[in-house]
């Protein structure tokens, strides 16, 4: 029972720390300059962790072992988020 309780940790760990990274830029907290603008850099980490939960519950459900659940699910939500950002530099230059 206790093995399903830690992945399922590990699977919203990020989600779960997404409130309080807002809350820190918020406040104040962390400054990047930007005034409230900075909450914007929020947005790469919010679509981050939301990749990273859905591909960690797909390898979850594959039933791969822990470590490579854990690689394909941070490097997976690492591409996207890449490529997300190469698609919209690429759509301005247009």
């Amino acid at each position: 029972m206790s093995g399903w309780i830690g992945r399922l940790g590990l699977c919203l760990a990020p989600l779960a720390v997404t409130p309080l990274l807002v809350l820190l830029i918020a406040e104040g907290y962390l400054n990047f300059g930007g005034g409230e603008k900075d909450l914007i850099l929020a947005l790469p980490w919010i679509i981050w962790s939301l990749a990273y939960a859905i591909v960690f519950a797909a390898c979850w459900a594959r039933r791969l072992p822990l470590r490579r659940t854990l690689y394909y699910s941070a490097g997976g939500a690492a591409g996207l988020v890449v490529m997300a950002w190469v698609s919209l530099f690429a759509w301005t230059m247009l």
